[in-house]
Formats: C-alpha cells, sequence, structure tokens
C-alpha cells in the first residue's frame, strides 16, 4: 500500500472510533433528524466528547453548546452536519480550518436533486478534500460504531437494541439498509457497525467496508450496493475479505 493510501485509511479508521464529536447544527428537540445523534449518543453510552454547536442554544440536554464551529474548544475528530443544504458548503469549510478531518453529512438537496444540487455536492468535496477532510454523505443516516457506542446517525435503527455483534454492514440506501438491520436484530444478529453512505461524494462502499473490516472483533462483511461505478475498489475489497477469511472461520 502507498504512503498516501495509507493516510487515507488511517483518515477513514479515526471518525468511526472518535473521542469526540461535534454535531453542527444541534437541536434541543432530541426527537427532530439533527437532535436524535445526541439522544442516541448520551442515552448509548458514548464515553467521548459531545461537542453541540448552534447559536439557539446554550445548552443543550445538559451540554454546552456552541454558537459556532469557530467557538468550539477543540478540533473534534468528528463532525455530524445537519444543517441545510445551502449551509454545508461553508460549514464543512469552517470545520476545515479549524483542523477537524472527518465528517458524516445528514443533509439532502445535493446530487439526488439534479444538475444544481450535484455542483453543489461536487463544490463541498472539493473543499472537504482541501483540507484534507474525508467526508461520509451527504444525504445519509450515518454510521453506528455499536462496539464503542459512537451513534453518528439518526436512523431508527438506533432507537432499538443495538448490542454491538461480529457483523459490519454498509449500506448505499439509507431505507433498505435500515430494513435489513431491522431483519438482523429480530433474528439475534448483532451488527458491530452500520454504515450508509449516502450520495459517496468522498468516501464510497469499498473505502468504508474496507475500514470495518480490520476490526478484529469483525467476522462476517455485509453490503447492500446500488451501483457502482470503481468495480477495481470492488474487487481489491474482496480479495482482502478472503485473505481474512481464515480469522473469520
Amino acid at each position: 500500500m502507498s504512503t498516501a493510501s495509507t493516510v487515507r485509511a488511517e483518515a477513514i479508521r479515526r471518525p468511526i472510533q472518535p473521542r469526540s464529536i461535534a454535531v453542527i447544527g444541534a437541536s434541543a428537540d432530541l426527537a427532530k433528524i439533527n437532535g436524535r445523534p445526541l439522544k442516541h449518543l448520551l442515552e448509548k453510552g458514548y464515553a467521548g466528547r459531545i461537542l453541540p454547536v448552534n447559536p439557539k442554544y446554550a445548552q443543550i440536554a445538559g451540554l454546552p453548546c456552541v454558537p459556532s464551529i469557530e467557538a468550539l474548544p477543540e478540533a473534534a475528530d468528528l463532525a455530524i452536519v445537519a444543517v441545510p443544504a445551502a449551509e454545508v458548503l461553508a460549514s464543512i469549510d469552517a470545520l476545515g480550518r479549524l483542523g477537524v478531518s472527518a465528517a458524516v453529512v445528514f443533509s439532502s438537496g445535493f446530487g439526488e436533486t439534479g444538475a444544481a444540487g450535484l455542483a453543489l455536492e461536487r463544490a463541498v468535496a472539493d473543499c472537504a478534500r482541501g483540507h484534507g477532510m474525508v467526508l461520509c454523505g451527504p444525504n445519509c443516516l450515518g454510521f453506528v460504531n455499536a462496539f464503542d457506542k459512537v451513534y453518528a446517525t439518526f436512523s431508527q435503527y438506533a432507537d432499538g437494541e443495538t448490542g454491538p455483534g461480529p457483523i459490519a454492514f454498509v449500506t448505499q440506501s439509507g431505507a433498505f439498509g435500515t430494513a435489513i438491520a431491522a431483519l438482523a436484530r429480530q433474528r439475534g444478529l448483532g451488527l458491530g457497525y452500520f454504515i450508509n453512505t449516502g450520495n459517496q461524494a468522498d468516501l464510497d462502499f469499498s473505502e468504508l467496508m474496507g475500514a470495518v473490516i480490520d476490526d478484529p472483533r469483525i467476522r462476517v462483511a455485509a453490503g447492500y450496493l446500488e451501483g457502482l461505478e470503481d468495480g477495481a475498489s470492488l474487487i481489491r475489497l474482496a480479495r482482502r475479505c478472503l485473505a481474512r477469511a481464515s480469522h473469520w472461520c
């Protein structure tokens, strides 16, 4: 693996096991999309620092809330971006200037909406790359690392029992992915990781799956694909899984 590939692989793994999480656009209404990550992180017992950002509040759920990204006391390992699409580019730029190296973008209104949305999506991705930041999404449910109680998601899947298990599940579709995850739970199959890739403006299926199969607690890699632009990356991923098969048996 090249030096650049190694650096990127490490950058992808870091936000999956973050020591701190900033929630940009956090809401005091924990039932809303931008409030649900706080709810899940608090209720499930995430041990790292949680840093809400919203000028409307001095605190949320007992946590100090700062008015802007620039006011954050530290560069969090991961930023959850839950603001309107028109505010995402400025948020990514501010996070990058602060030194945040990874973000997951819930916001919709990008490539899935047409040419204008796609142009905005590309601008966001270019901005993130310019800052050396990796990006999951946009237009995604986020992800769960059940081992470390990281709930960077608003998915309904996180409302129920999410005890960790040996399965890493990465899905391009939020709706089908949530349904499959619910079926796995009904059958008593624990998901160590649940990741929705969304529009894949930066990180794609193969990269995210490649990051989580390195966890020795994972013995099964499962995915849901709707389309693929880089077939070679999927072949490389399959070969890595085969190479690890002896550890999963």
